[in-house]
């Protein structure tokens, strides 16, 4: 297994001190950093999205899984399905019994996003029109995968301080926890996992927050005003932009969504496209083609979610129920604007809520 093994400590203390009434560790002390994933995973149970991923009972998820002979096509068919950013690669081994598999890779939306970029690039404008039909989603998964030699990956053992660690390296949204035996896959760690139990009410974020607006929160995440304009730049993407456009200035900027704006009204949003738009988009190759609506010469509108209905946080909002709202809704990112919802003033994500904790 190449996976890259992290540091490992002997087992901590349970997650669970049954001599309070349940309440996790954590919220006395920080005993619960240096606690093994294997504790943190089983305890949490039900109670978090560990417990869509229980194959620490045994049983692999098939949500999260994909064969390595699946096409970049079914990789965004499942992906779109079951509303995720990544897929474990696996394939067979006859170590592990009929039905046991071993991780061989991840495939991501942004590795997809990345590839389309260099596909649209290596082709002129005049053939882009036609580049979606069938340009390279019959090819083999491997084209969007990351293999374990290059995965960031965790083991069983290894400590929720030292996930964390690597979340503020920006190297991860989500971690594969992959036995260093057999190369098989145990959990998944992603960052509402360790964002969740800590905005319980008696957790330590729960009042961390309040009082302070998601302006102040950005401010400091930018690194101040200049900070805010230059991402709020690379970030926006005028509307009578194609969509090809917004696939590579994603890639180009290692981005997982624009802000669609109207520079002749004074930049004011008119929607959001994310990668989770073009792995849509490109899961519905098949139904383009035979409509003869398959080019990426289409114009944003056609698949951004409109401003109507974009969750966004005004510079006023609050910060915990700014927390509240992406944990309920399931996003990685909150655009936030000015009171009136118009003008595009930065982005906060999960990382920047929860990497306080830490300092």
């Amino acid at each position: 297994m190449s996976c890259r093994r992290l540091s490992t400590m002997p087992f901590a203390k349970s997650f669970y001190d049954p001599r309070t009434a349940g309440v996790p560790a954590f919220v006395r002390d920080d005993t619960w950093a240096f606690t093994p994933l294997a504790n943190v995973l089983m305890a949490t149970g039900k109670s978090g999205s560990c417990d869509r991923m229980p194959s620490f009972r045994g049983r692999e998820d098939k949500r999260y899984v994909i064969s390595d002979k699946a096409s970049i096509l079914e990789a965004c068919k499942q992906m779109v399905h079951e509303r995720l950013s990544f897929l474990v690669v696996v394939r067979p081994s006859i170590a592990l019994g009929p039905k046991g598999n071993t991780v061989i890779g991840v495939a991501t939306e942004h590795k997809y996003v990345q590839h389309g970029a260099r596909k649209i690039e290596d082709v002129g404008d005049a053939e882009r029109s036609a580049f979606l039909s069938g340009w390279s989603l019959s090819d083999s998964i491997y084209e969007i995968m990351t293999p374990t030699d290059r995965m960031i990956a965790v083991t069983q053992f290894d400590t929720v301080q030292h996930c964390v660690d690597l979340l503020e390296k920006k190297l991860f949204r989500y971690l594969p926890i992959v036995s260093p035996d057999d190369g098989s896959l145990r959990g998944i760690l992603t960052v509402r996992d360790l964002l969740r139990p800590n905005s319980k009410p008696w957790g330590p974020i729960a009042h961390l927050w309040d009082g302070k607006p998601v302006e102040e929160i950005l401010q400091e995440s930018a690194g101040g005003a200049d900070g805010m304009r230059a991402l709020v730049e690379i970030c926006s993407i005028s509307q009578s932009r194609m969509v090809a456009d917004a696939v590579v200035q994603m890639a180009r900027h290692s981005l997982n969504f624009l802000i669609v704006v109207d520079e002749a009204n004074g930049g004011d949003v008119q929607g959001v496209i994310t990668e989770r738009h073009y792995v849509t988009y490109g899961s519905k190759v098949s139904e383009r083609e035979a409509s003869r609506t398959n080019s990426t010469t289409d114009g944003l509108a056609s698949i951004m979610t409109p401003r109507s209905e974009m969750l966004v946080a005004p510079a006023g909002m609050d910060g915990s129920r700014c927390l509240d709202v992406m944990l309920e809704n399931n996003v990685r990112f909150m655009p936030v604007t000015n009171a009136e919802r118009t003008k595009f003033l930065g982005v906060l994500s999960l990382r920047d809520f929860l990497l306080p904790l830490w300092k």
